[in-house]
């Protein structure tokens, strides 16, 4: 910080939008990818200009919507975006009532959905019996090693309130492992 707010106002047009996540890639451009309600939640990215604080609409370009039967389980949402970059391929890591991952060998795409989707739900902790799994980050511990924290609703009848969780989080040659 200190962080400021120049004007109050959208990034993009007058719409509302949800759920940014900021990726600066290696070459140093800074990338926003954040929820569109356009058929549902969708998620869009564009490129930002140097100043952080804007987008270049021009690249603005459609990455995800929910088609997959996971993806449509209790609403038509693809929301909660996060990207990670290892050895060329993107990751986008995305909350559709469950957890999947798309890749992409650009931060536009064309991105693919992993045919293993979703990575995480709530059938795989019996333990916690989560529900509305996803829509968190990732991050990397100071040994290198990822995890992902995200949330879950309360139950299947209520979403509030949400609980926290940390999960390991293994990126291989093979792809991502939740």
């Amino acid at each position: 910080g200190p962080f400021v707010q120049d004007v109050k106002q959208p990034l993009f047009g007058s719409e509302k939008n949800i759920d940014p996540s900021l990726f600066i890639d290696s070459d140093g451009k800074a990338y926003l990818y954040f929820v569109r309600f356009t058929g549902g939640n969708v998620i869009w990215c564009a490129e930002m200009n140097s100043d952080l604080k804007s987008l270049k609409e021009e690249t603005l370009t459609k990455c995800i919507e929910a088609q997959d039967e996971w993806e449509r389980k209790q609403a038509t949402v693809a929301e909660g975006p996060s990207i990670l970059k290892q050895n060329g391929v993107y990751y986008l890591l995305y909350s559709a009532n469950h957890l999947g991952y798309a890749t992409s060998d650009s931060p536009f795409g064309p991105w693919e959905k992993y045919s293993g989707n979703p990575i995480l739900r709530r059938d795989m902790d019996q333990t916690a019996r989560l529900s509305g799994t996803g829509h968190g980050a990732p991050f990397i511990c100071e040994d290198g090693s990822y995890k992902y924290i995200f949330h879950a609703h309360a139950s299947e009848e209520k979403v509030q309130p949400r609980s926290s969780y940390i999960k390991d989080l293994t990126l291989s040659d093979k792809g991502i492992a939740s």
